[in-house]
């Protein structure tokens, strides 16, 4: 009986798990274990149902130990270690239900139902159907013969349902991280390949001003300082646009909340600033050049310059507040053990009281409300 024993924590020690996910992963596939051998009986449909459990845990543990370098950068961009160990979990707990305590069943319900208030809509016909099998006709404490199969049928339906949408969820959560980080990526390249075109030929993208000195000469202010586009014009400008979305995105943290998802939204979001201050920064500075703005086109000094284009790269919050919105949007739909709080009803009418009759020989007239009602 040791021999086993002293394998499996072999087995423990040798693996080494990174990332908060994984260790849930490992922590939730314990307990379903506990959870299934604490209704052991001698039948062959628990015997059956015990290995078809270990079978998906076992590949929910494979799932989540899975670390290779090519193809973990591959699971980390398409999420695919991450969707098939909750999957095989869900599959585990989705077993359990027919070997699960009645009292287990009765517990669960209610929070079956919380996940699916979550994941669906007011009108979902999902919504209103289990709670009338989960609630309304679930069968009373004192009844010994139920929950049946049928019952636990329509537990196991219920609960499928929340799992599938809560991966559909899960997925566009993943997919909007990987649009963000493919457009910070972009952004990047775009912007180092502008830096080198402005290092190789300074002509061609001129951030300098013409200004009239006193004496009647036109003057050239340029951003690095010399009297004409030199090769550090565009890069001095992109490295403070990027200081200022550096600036913006530690200022945005502050509205920005966490998440419990393995994707790192907030992450990928905080870094789609910098590439984005540098781009805006050096963008708005040509078009001030162009005098694109009436008005605005007069910086007379490499001061005045830089100081704009720190001042434009914190701007790039005006743009990418839209993703960060549409960022909060897709996170507020994943489900989360956190109350959501209850709308709430307004307030209802008083109904409208009776006219008091103004004598006391009114009440008696035929055709009178009141008169009427009595």
């Amino acid at each position: 009986m040791a021999e086993p024993h002293a394998r499996q924590e072999k087995t423990d020690r040798r693996r080494k798990r990174v990332g908060g996910w994984r260790e849930i992963v490992a922590a939730r596939a314990a307990l379903i274990e506990a959870q299934l051998e604490s209704t052991r009986v001698d039948t062959e449909a628990w015997r059956i149902t015990r290995a078809s459990v270990h079978r998906h845990l076992r590949s929910a543990l494979e799932a989540a130990d899975r670390r290779r370098w090519f193809r973990g950068t591959y699971d980390w961009w398409t999420g695919a270690h991450v969707t098939a160990a909750w999957a095989h979990l869900h599959n585990a707990e989705l077993l359990l239900v027919s070997v699960a305590a009645k009292e287990d069943l009765s517990a669960g319900r209610h929070a079956v139902i919380a996940l699916l208030e979550q994941v669906f809509s007011q009108p979902d016909p999902r919504r209103a159907e289990a709670r009338r099998q989960l609630i309304d006709d679930w069968p009373k404490p004192d009844d010994r013969e139920r929950p049946a199969a049928v019952e636990r049928a329509a537990y196991r339906t219920a609960l499928q349902w929340g799992f599938t949408a809560a991966d559909e969820q899960y997925a566009r959560v993943r997919s909007l991280r990987n649009l963000i980080i493919g457009s910070t990526l972009f952004m990047l390249a775009l912007v180092l390949a502008l830096a080198w075109i402005g290092a190789a030929k300074p002509d061609l993208i001129n951030l300098c001003f013409t200004n009239i000195a006193p004496g009647g000469a036109e003057v050239q202010s340029c951003p690095a300082g010399a009297s004409g586009p030199s090769g550090w014009d565009v890069f001095l400008v992109e490295l403070l646009g990027l200081v200022g979305g550096s600036l913006s995105a530690m200022v945005a943290i502050r509205g920005m909340r966490g998440t419990s998802t393995p994707y790192g939204v907030p992450v990928a979001l905080a870094l789609l600033k910098l590439p984005a201050g540098a781009l805006v920064s050096l963008t708005a500075l040509l078009l001030l050049g162009g005098e694109f703005f009436p008005g605005l086109s007069g910086l007379d000094s490499p001061q005045q310059i830089v100081a704009y284009a720190l001042v434009l790269g914190y701007a790039q919050q005006l743009v990418t507040r839209l993703v960060d919105r549409q960022a909060n949007t897709v996170l507020d739909r994943v489900p989360s053990a956190e109350p959501v709080p209850r709308e709430q009803a307004p307030p209802a009418t008083p109904p409208a009281a009776a006219p008091a009759p103004r004598s006391p020989s009114d009440a008696l007239v035929p055709g009178n409300s009141l008169a009427s009602t009595v």
